[in-house]
């Protein structure tokens, strides 16, 4: 005779299991797109007409992902060239699918499918195809990378005034930022201003933040990669081989120029025995440099991504207000502007208010919203902008 006891564990447990699935199966469900896919049957041949519908539906899966992934304007102008690109291989970004239904009506297949589009594969195939750039405005970068080789004494840097070539670190960091669609800015310019600021030969080689703000305070570029790079060499290897151990090393940040926040940072070492010290430094700094930019790319991508769909900061100035205005204002840009998410007031003089905006989207599109409201018998004047930064005038009618 059986057990009573242990059959009604059995009985609770087999309970107990019928209601964990179910929540265990819905917490799991992936997200699945229903799409239909169309072609017309040439020929005769409805085999050929019914996978270019399943490829048609392909392609409208990835469309339909692409769009709930990233929504903005500038992504809606160039949206053309990134079905081109993306969706020519939307085979590729289809991790699983099922055919629901399936219709041939005269001349035409239709398909209807539930698929399931990898987000991994299709952040990667964006990111590649430069829209991330696209939708972060293309923003422009100069490098002030000090670089001391196995030969110098000193550290050479152009922003000293004089115009020098790229050294290796440079050149290493700039070639692979340019193959992943970064975009650069022309230094002749820089030093142009510089000399018209009075600041040609005043400043150092390890420049500060603050010091590459008021360098690049023209705007030339909105981004900035500062650092320092160098590489020395040891004596010969033990045993008397002639193989010298040449290190360098290569840190550098990135930070954007008008508010000066820290987009990406990396240090990175390498080693490299030659019997040659200058030859052997040169290939160290290349390889420490390679290693940096891989990283830095990456911070800066993922910060942008995040820029892209999460909020992020922007700076804004607002001339015009009196203080017993200024609660008023901030209540305004809440209330009036979706983009803004929270206000935090950083200091009111005069008539003027300094305030950061933690906004979804970007400083261009905050902008284009305000620009022209009425505010308190006045209308709001946009009369700076900048990636992270803007600056408006409410004038009194």
């Amino acid at each position: 005779m059986p057990n009573t006891n242990a059959l009604k564990i059995a009985k609770i447990l087999f309970f107990l299991l019928l209601s964990v699935l179910p929540c265990t199966a819905m917490a799991a469900q992936p997200d699945y797109l229903e799409v239909t896919g169309y072609a017309n049957v040439v020929d005769g041949r409805k085999d050929l007409a019914r996978e270019s519908a399943i490829q048609n539906a392909f392609r409208r899966a990835v469309e339909q992902a692409v769009g709930v992934m990233i929504e903005s304007e500038s992504v809606v102008n160039n949206f053309e060239l990134v079905k081109d690109k993306i969706c020519s291989q939307s085979a590729g970004y289809i991790k699983k699918y099922t055919i629901t239904k399936e219709n041939f009506e005269g001349e035409t297949c239709t398909v209807e499918i539930k698929a399931l589009v990898s987000k991994v594969k299709l952040e990667k195939g964006l990111d590649s195809h430069g829209l991330m750039m696209k939708k972060m405005g293309k923003p422009r970068i100069v490098m002030l990378l000090s670089e001391q080789s196995v030969t110098q004494d000193k550290p050479s840097y152009w922003w000293g005034g004089n115009a020098i070539d790229m050294g290796v670190a440079e050149n290493t960091i700039v070639t692979k930022l340019l193959r992943k669609d970064f975009n650069f800015v022309d230094r002749d310019s820089i030093l142009a201003n510089l000399k018209q600021e009075g600041l040609e030969g005043k400043l150092y080689a390890n420049i500060s933040d603050d010091a590459a703000m008021r360098v690049l305070a023209s705007g030339e570029a909105e981004v900035a990669i500062i650092g320092q790079a160098y590489a020395k060499a040891g004596t010969n290897g033990a045993g008397g081989t002639n193989f010298k151990p040449c290190q360098a090393t290569v840190s550098a940040r990135a930070i954007n120029t008008d508010n000066g926040e820290v987009l990406a940072s990396f240090t990175a070492t390498a080693m490299v025995p030659h019997v040659n010290a200058a030859a052997g430094g040169a290939q160290a700094l290349e390889k420490a440099a390679g290693e940096c930019a891989d990283k830095l790319q990456k911070q800066i991508l993922e910060k942008w991504k995040r820029r892209v769909v999460k909020s992020g900061i922007v700076k804004l100035i607002a001339s015009g207000l009196s203080y017993e205005e200024l609660q008023e204002f901030t209540l305004f840009l809440k209330d009036r502007l979706d983009e803004v998410e929270d206000i935090y007031e950083r200091g009111f003089s005069g008539d003027t208010a300094k305030m950061d905006l933690e906004i979804i989207g970007s400083a261009k599109d905050l902008a284009a919203g305000i620009s022209n409201m009425e505010f308190k018998g006045g209308v709001v004047k946009v009369t700076a902008l900048s990636a992270n930064a803007l600056e408006l005038q409410i004038s009194r009618k």
